[in-house]
């Protein structure tokens, strides 16, 4: 991308970020405003049909101001922007999701797609893959009656899964001693590893502990099953109040694209780095952007985000991507 003067370069930034703030169309004796008289409004308005030429601003209609187009906003990003921090009560709502209590995938992805969702304004997109990938740490064995136990699964993340069984005879005494033999055959393994194999890794404990085992091998695709791949949308409710979407036609529209696992993953399907991309205006979803990044779950990688219009503030919503993406690295560190 060819990069324009320090002059057009500065009229753009107080465009843009005013056009952020407001969702307006903006003038050229605002922005000779912000540059205290400096420049006059004409000097301005000449820097801008320049930029219009070149495709970085458009007029919605005669004697409106402009509005940057998807490639002001792309230029922007990457020569104009100042990153922002976030500031520690933001920080504090993060962190107090990864602090709460949760025993279950779905539930900690809920709240990080939530809370991206309410510090943004915007939506907040979470993407993970099949628990497939999920490695196992270990398997307990809890008898709970004469004839049911419950297997806890607990993955190399912390997380857990519990599922009660039943079985015809329960000998308690050697049920820890059974735990011991299966998590040294199956720890460490995804669970499509264990699905797959654990008939031949658990062959020599069927003479030992009887029915026990062959259940426990004929029930490991229910035992070792979490979601298929997750896509959610949180925070619906933030895009029916921008400008951009005020007519009702065009804001269905979007929230259909929004919610198609087919559109976001096609938008998506070049997101494999772990640094956070910026898409502005895809195909697909032309008037949103997306800010992205991913995160290790199992040994597999998921998407988590921010969407909304082109005119997000990016500056302030990358700090807050990343710093969640980076917290959730953390999370699954094993």
């Amino acid at each position: 991308m060819e990069k324009i003067s320090q002059r057009a370069g500065n009229i753009l930034r107080i465009l843009i970020e005013e056009h952020i703030r407001t969702g307006e169309p903006v003038g050229s004796r605002l922005i000779s405003k912000k540059f205290g008289a400096v420049l006059s409004s004409a000097t301005v308005r000449n820097v801008m049909k320049d930029l219009e030429e070149l495709g970085f601003l458009w007029q919605p209609h005669t004697s409106a101001g402009r509005v940057p187009t998807a490639s002001a906003i792309r230029y922007y990003i990457s020569y104009l922007m100042k990153p922002k921090k976030l500031d520690l009560q933001e920080r504090n709502a993060i962190e107090q999701v990864f602090f709460g209590e949760f025993t279950d995938l779905l539930q900690l992805l809920e709240g990080i797609g939530k809370i991206l969702a309410a510090l943004s304004n915007e939506l907040g997109l979470i993407i993970a893959p099949t628990g497939e990938e999920l490695i196992l740490h270990k398997l307990e064995f809890i008898p709970i009656t004469s004839n049911r136990i419950v297997v806890v699964l607990i993955t190399h993340s912390g997380l857990t899964r519990s599922i009660v069984m039943e079985f015809d005879d329960i000998n308690t005494r050697k049920l820890e001693e059974l735990g011991e033999r299966v998590n040294q055959r199956l720890s460490g393994l995804t669970f499509s590893e264990i699905k797959r194999e654990i008939k031949i890794r658990l062959a020599d404990l069927n003479r030992l502990y009887g029915n026990f085992t062959s259940k426990l091998i004929q029930s490991a695709e229910e035992i070792f099953k979490l979601e298929d791949e997750i896509t959610a949308i949180f925070g619906r409710e933030n895009i029916i109040e921008k400008p951009e979407f005020a007519d009702q036609k065009q804001l269905g529209q979007v929230m259909s694209a929004c919610e198609s696992d087919d559109v976001l993953l096609k938008c998506l399907s070049s997101i494999t780095g772990e640094n956070v991309e910026i898409i502005v205006g895809p195909p697909q979803l032309k008037d949103l952007g997306m800010i992205v990044s991913t995160y290790p779950l199992g040994s597999g990688k998921g998407i988590l985000g921010i969407i909304g219009p082109t005119r997000m503030n990016y500056a302030r919503l990358i700090e807050l991507v990343s710093y969640t993406a980076r917290k959730m690295a953390t999370l699954w560190q094993y």
